[in-house]
């Protein structure tokens, strides 16, 4: 499929849509995150008019398997997060209707669905370890709370011949309301709680012949389930752990809610939108040196870092940005001249921008040390050899700078390079 380019006058920065296939231009890095984010802060891959015609088309065109509402397989956790809170957002506006039929979603996640960075649904398919399995649903059912602002209890799970059915209700259902009590007996008297015939169910399902789950939500909207208030335990762990990323903090505290220390605060209604904004409030002043300006923000942190130093030639704006490290310009402690074999290697989408990160290593008395980074984005550029004549100019720098090896590895992604690169530069 051809793309298309959708440009914007004197623009610089640049990000590809996976879903429409166009190069979204921007005049402002601020701009252009924002095509990508939601007004709550949550990031999608699709950019903001692919979400909107997604919706527009949800609301107006029927649905795509008979009984559901949206029906979908997903091969990552973030296509299925970001498709199902775009269909909530535009079809449960929080408002209860009894005589709306319930929303219907089915998403059915493939062997290759992983939840973080350690849960595969292959794995929960293939085994029978309950532990696993109910750490994967418990982290599915986080993300519908995420999504649709509703919170589901874990009623029963049922062992079938294919796999486990774990099975979820809204509590706030009539069907869960308690028995009323005799007044006399009330000891403390608390908010009424509002209940509803919202018929709120969520089940979730592992295939072991399919290596595949199902997810099946089926409600009628209603007001939102309380969110947890940030107890003093919770931003205490927080504090502590603010090294680790959001994410596995988020999971940790997930795994602590039977731990008696924080089972009677409710964490288990935390969400991750939460956890992430506290330990950015954190970490923020550590890292950032202009809130306005990402690429002038990492500069100034760069130049007060004792021992790192920016690579001058590489310093466009959202462009290039490239800077050694103290393994290189620490003469007394490194010597150049015993770092004859060195390592390049190459990463993709390191950042909320898309940016690639290359690194430069070298083998020291058997000790890999990193000398250098470069962070490139030329997806915005429209001239030849835009890519490699930014690593050439990369390389020539730690060349003219003393680094002269007699042998170079790198990976695949390198194998297309020309090799004046190697040959002539390096």
């Amino acid at each position: 499929m051809d793309q298309v380019e959708v440009t914007v006058t004197d623009s610089q920065y640049c990000r590809k849509c996976p879903s429409c296939r166009r190069q979204i231009r921007c005049d402002t890095l601020k701009e252009l995150a924002e095509m990508f984010t939601a007004p709550d802060g949550q990031a999608f891959k699709s950019c903001q008019k692919c979400r909107d015609k997604r919706g527009r088309k949800n609301r107006t065109s029927a649905p795509m398997q008979p009984g559901f509402d949206l029906d979908e397989c997903y091969e990552t956790h973030e296509e299925f997060v970001e498709a199902v809170s775009s269909f909530l957002k535009h079809h449960d506006n929080h408002d209860y209707d009894a005589s709306l039929p319930p929303l219907r979603i089915r998403a059915s996640l493939s062997a290759t669905f992983c939840i973080g960075n350690d849960v595969s649904i292959e794995a929960c398919a293939q085994t029978t370890d309950r532990d696993l399995h109910k750490r994967a649903v418990m982290l599915l059912r986080s993300d519908i709370f995420d999504c649709s602002g509703y919170y589901f209890h874990l009623r029963h799970a049922h062992e079938r011949h294919d796999g486990t059915k774990y099975s979820f209700g809204c509590p706030a259902s009539v069907e869960h309301r308690p028995a009323v009590r005799d007044p006399s007996t009330v000891q403390r008297y608390t908010v009424q709680k509002e209940y509803f015939e919202c018929h709120g169910t969520l089940q979730i399902s592992f295939s072991q012949a399919n290596a595949s789950a199902t997810v099946i939500y089926e409600h009628i909207g209603h007001t939102e389930s309380r969110k947890f208030h940030m107890t003093d335990e919770v931003r205490e762990y927080i504090t502590s752990h603010k090294y680790l990323p959001p994410r596995q903090i988020y999971q940790n505290l997930m795994q602590m809610t039977s731990i008696s220390e924080f089972e009677k605060i409710e964490a288990h209604i935390l969400t991750k939108q939460q956890v992430y904004n506290f330990w950015i409030s954190l970490t923020r002043g550590e890292w950032q040196r202009d809130a306005a300006d990402d690429f002038k923000s990492a500069q100034l942190l760069v130049s007060e870092l004792d021992g790192y130093e920016l690579v001058e030639d590489l310093q466009e704006p959202g462009i290039s940005l490239a800077f050694v490290t103290p393994c290189f310009t620490d003469h007394r402690k490194f010597n150049r001249t015993k770092m004859t074999e060195i390592f390049i290697d190459s990463t993709f989408g390191t950042n909320k921008h898309g940016f690639e990160l290359y690194c430069v290593l070298a083998e020291y008395d058997l000790v890999s040390l990193p000398l250098s980074y470069l962070l490139l984005d030329t997806r915005g550029l429209q001239e030849d050899g835009k890519r490699g004549s930014r690593l050439t100019q990369w390389f020539m720098a730690l060349r003219n700078a003393g680094l002269k090896p007699n042998f170079v590895h790198t990976d695949k992604d390198f194998a297309g390079m020309n090799l004046i690169v190697y040959t002539n530069v390096l």
